[in-house]
């Protein structure tokens, strides 16, 4: 019977027991084929997870652990960890990197890292604490830890503790660390180095949290997702009777018929919206998989990318509703959706585990948002690093690609074509836009093909200014057909809303981001349903929202985005041809809307290529796109994008300067914050959840993790009845407990109409 060695990591864990499950763990999701991967690498990342949690052998530590401290400096073990872990890598690993790599990954498992020339500083209190602890230590129980892990002997030889030798090559150890810095000073580490750095750490994070947070979870991998899923799913549920059924089938088919030469890691599926890219998209995916799993051994999970939370959760019903054709249970080990309001899947384990294999992206088939992926793909933080390792041999669907912002294209491009060399990764770019970002990418079918089949609508282009009053006062409408009015802002959604209600008799359904998701959602479904002839939005219904009107307008902006906004016009080719107007309007001073939301230059490009014209049709209109596209990437400054690969090269994750953390895909605006909004019962009762749990905290009935676990729980209901708007001129109260602006019920009247949600200072209030 082995000997424990008495020594704990966690409350009644054993160190070894934790570590030994964290090497389980860690050999189950090391990838070893990969082209960075090299047998040094994997002993670093080996060495990192045994020893991570060495720093726990102290009397500090374990009195802290077992009730007999307190919690201080000298319990804190995670820069021990890393010396020793520096120290004992020394003596197998030669390549610098890599023992600099395994240092920081150990000193930072419990925190965000810092910029590298920071972490390789110690202070003189730091190496005096380093002594006391190392004295702490019992260095028989530690041997006994040591020799009770999984490793091979030789390894396993050079990681028994002398604590005498240890404490007399400290000085010297800690010399040699410190001169790391001057490498990452300069600036000289490729993109590649970067990559190899959030691997190894991302390793690390998950094998540590996975084991301590989710004991009971055991990996294992869903080998056949079968293709036919997606054959039978679109037999038995699809219509095939109109033109735009058999065109669908036709680019399904000639995508799905495509050649794959797996040495080509790049593809991009264009085609013309409404042309069913989802499960076009998704099928090859499928496709890619099982020939990568028949050829290379490896079974790639597919992590489709999005850029909106409401376009997920559309998606993800319709990937369900086919794999349903094949497997009962879904949710979980085959497919998560992932993003900041999502539940956790996994419904078989408690809460918590159930979060943390979720944000682990345990499962197959992964549908996360662009800020879940990019921010994956470019970590600054914990959480980010943690899901890194599950990129590797993974397919990534980035669908509506041309939502990427443009300053970013170039940092995108380095990072997207490292990750596919290094971690063989495969990238399907799919869009009805395809903007000018990897065009070394394979296109799987022809767009240039379907665009000369698709002519469901006239474009009408007018680049005058128009006040929004005189944009109402020349319409005409028929009562045979729908409109769908998008405008670029709030305020003018709002007013061409208020302005088309005063003219007509008719019901309005109007959507923007000022009306609460509750009800946007409620507004979105009745709208497929074909309940409003009139909707009036922001372009919030711009990209991956499936609804069709006969008649558009659309605000003057950048070309993708009037494409994409066409793609709302006569969608399914029912109704003879569509008409799409692109118009300029214009505030009460002669100001233009667009002008207030939008990259000058992308719309000087795009009202250069229009000058002059006053009609298109729709193959003229997607065939600008291209030249759009080119345009764009010469016009670009790529500044921003090279000050954050500066910063990765620079190992620089925080700083005064510009730092990888500053990379952020979506900007806070910082005019705007989060209001709750007590619109009916449903939302009171909400309410009412969220400050009993505030409450049972401040009573002490439950701490502050299980504080925090609840409200998880109550998150996707709680915000439902959140909008994010600018409060700056009609601030309600703030509710100091939870930290949030609230509109009670017997507010609603000066915060929230019910038809055009939160109320700005000065807007006219009118009832349903």
């Amino acid at each position: 019977m082995e000997t424990k060695s008495g020594i704990y990591s966690h409350p009644g864990i054993f160190i070894e027991d934790h570590i030994n499950r964290c090497l389980e763990l860690l050999s189950f999701y090391l990838q070893r084929e990969l082209p960075l991967i090299s047998a040094e690498f994997v002993l670093s990342a080996t060495l990192s997870v045994a020893l991570h949690d060495f720093g726990k052998c102290t009397k500090y530590f374990q009195d802290y652990i077992t009730g007999k401290g307190r919690r201080s400096e000298f319990s804190n073990h995670s820069l021990l960890s890393a010396v020793y872990t520096y120290y004992c890598a020394k003596k197998l690993i030669s390549d610098p990197k890599l023992l600099s790599f395994s240092f920081v990954a150990c000193k930072s498992h419990h925190t965000d890292p810092e910029s590298f020339t920071s972490e390789f500083t110690f202070g003189e209190d730091e190496i005096e604490r380093l002594n006391k602890q190392i004295k702490s230590i019992d260095q028989e129980r530690t041997n006994i830890f040591i020799s009770n892990l999984n490793l091979q002997e030789d390894v396993k030889k050079n990681l028994f503790l002398s604590k005498e030798e240890f404490m007399n090559k400290l000085l010297e150890i800690v010399k040699e660390i410190k001169s790391f810095r001057k490498s990452f000073r300069k600036c000289e580490s490729k993109i590649e180095d970067f990559v190899k750095f959030q691997y190894l750490f991302s390793l690390l994070l998950d094998s540590d949290k996975t084991e301590a947070g989710a004991k009971s979870f055991t990996p294992k991998r869903v080998s056949c997702i079968p293709l036919h899923v997606v054959s039978r799913y679109k037999a038995n549920n699809l219509s095939k009777s109109r033109e735009i059924d058999h065109l669908r089938e036709e680019a399904y088919k000639e995508i799905l018929s495509k050649e794959v030469d797996l040495s080509k890691r790049i593809y991009s599926i264009t085609l013309p919206t409404g042309m069913g890219k989802t499960l076009t998209g998704f099928a090859f995916a499928l496709k890619l998989r099982e020939l990568i799993k028949n050829e290379k051994g490896t079974m790639p999970r597919i992590i489709y990318s999005l850029p909106f939370v409401s376009i997920i959760d559309q998606n993800a019903e319709v990937l369900i509703k086919v794999l349903k054709t094949e497997f009962h249970e879904i949710e979980g080990r085959i497919l998560i959706k992932h993003h900041h309001l999502s539940e956790p899947e996994f419904k078989e384990y408690e809460f918590s585990e159930a979060r943390l294999l979720t944000e682990g992206w345990n499962s197959e088939i992964v549908i996360t948002t662009f800020v879940q992926l990019f921010h994956t793909l470019i970590s600054a933080r914990n959480s980010e690093f943690r899901r890194f390792n599950k990129l590797a041999n993974s397919i990534l669907l980035i669908d509506e690609v041309q939502a990427l912002p443009t300053k970013y294209w170039h940092l995108i491009r380095e990072v997207l074509r490292e990750v596919s060399k290094n971690l063989d990764v495969y990238i399907i770019l799919m869009t009805a836009t395809q903007p000018y970002l990897l065009e070394e990418a394979v296109e799987l079918a022809d767009p240039h093909v379907f665009r000369k089949r698709l002519d469901r609508i006239r474009v009408f282009i007018n680049l005058e200014g128009v006040s929004l009053g005189q944009f109402v006062n020349s319409l005409e409408f028929k009562k045979d057909k729908t409109y769908l009015f998008i405008t670029n802002t709030i305020s003018s959604s709002k007013e061409l809303y208020r302005l088309l209600k005063e003219r007509m008799n008719e019901k309005i359904c109007y959507l923007s981001t000022s009306v609460l998701p509750y009800e946007r959602l409620r507004r979105i479904e009745e709208i497929k349903k074909g309940k409003y002839r009139f909707v009036v939005s922001t372009q919030l219904v711009e990209a991956g929202v499936d609804i069709d009107f006969d008649e558009v307008y659309r605000d003057f902006a950048p070309f993708d985005s009037l494409n994409q906004s066409a793609g709302r016009c006569n969608r399914n080719m029912e109704r003879g041809k569509g008409n799409f107007y692109v118009i300029k309007l214009t505030d009460s001073e002669g100001k233009r809307f667009y002008s207030r939301i939008y990259d000058s230059v992308l719309c000087n490009i795009t009202e250069e290529m229009l000058k002059g014209v006053k009609e298109l049709s729709e193959p003229e209109l997607t065939n600008l796109i291209e030249e759009y596209f080119c345009k764009v990437w010469e016009k670009i400054t790529p500044d921003e994008s090279k000050k954050i690969l500066e910063a990765v090269k620079c190992f620089r994750f925080s700083s005064d300067d510009i730092s990888i953390r500053d990379f952020e895909l979506i900007e806070d605006d910082k005019y705007k914050q989060d209001v709750f909004v007590e619109i009916n019962d449903e939302a009171s009762e909400v309410w009412s959840r969220a400050k009993s749990i505030i409450g049972n905290l401040k009573k002490k009935k439950i701490d502050i993790f299980k504080a925090k676990e609840e409200f998880e729980k109550l998150k996707p209901d709680f915000y439902k009845f959140v909008v994010t708007v600018n409060i700056k001129e009609n601030k309600p109260s703030c509710d100091e407990e939870l930290k949030m602006f609230f509109v009670s019920r017997d507010m609603l009247k000066s915060y929230y109409n019910p038809e055009t949600g939160f109320v700005e200072k000065g807007e006219a209030f009118f009832e349903v």
